[in-house]
């Protein structure tokens, strides 16, 4: 009997654990698969950068506070596809799913989204998640402002393709270029 109290007792400590928004007792993180389609003809777009974020969160007296944890980008490959190998496995850990950020010079982009709300977006619901993106027009793309730099925190290393890409679309644009992160610059 005693026994048996300490088995529930156990079971319901790890469900309460796994059951906290941004803690998970044990969790696997990725991998993250799409395919990234122009919305309007549906072929796949090659060169479009998909970066991954994630944060930790604190619990506080006034709610939780997230903070930088890491970063990971992949480019699209001639049929659109990506994949972003994820964090693996993650005991006992306050790391939030992934937020992924996507964007390519000359078409519509998406901040900062978690990756449950992009694939809530896609409409085929298969196992891979298609994101549509409308190619702009120039005209269109004037009248927008940039899209959301990559985390401040993040090291170059692990952004250099978003940064080049902006960099490529504030050209376009007839925008000075930023070609500098943190006090490092790049090309």
């Amino acid at each position: 009997m005693r026994k048996t109290i300490l088995v529930a007792i156990l079971i319901f400590f790890i469900l309460s654990l796994t059951s906290c928004h941004g803690f998970a007792f044990i969790r696997k993180d990725g991998p993250y698969e799409g395919k990234v389609i122009d919305a309007e003809t549906g072929l796949p777009i090659e060169g479009v950068v998909v970066l991954g974020v994630w944060y930790r969160e604190h619990p506080g007296p006034g709610g939780a506070v997230s903070e930088y944890y890491d970063a990971m980008e992949t480019i699209t490959d001639k049929g659109g596809d990506f994949k972003i190998k994820g964090l693996g496995l993650l005991v006992m850990s306050n790391v939030l799913p992934m937020d992924v950020l996507i964007f390519k010079a000359g078409y519509t982009h998406y901040g900062l989204m978690t990756w449950k709300a992009l694939k809530e977006l896609d409409e085929t619901k298969g196992n891979e998640v298609i994101i549509p993106l409308k190619k702009l027009t120039m005209e269109d793309r004037k009248k927008l402002s940039g899209p959301p730099s990559p985390p401040h925190k993040a090291a170059l290393k692990k952004v250099i393709l978003m940064l080049r890409e902006i960099d490529k679309n504030d050209r376009e644009r007839g925008l000075p270029t930023r070609g500098v992160w943190k006090g490092e610059k790049y090309e």
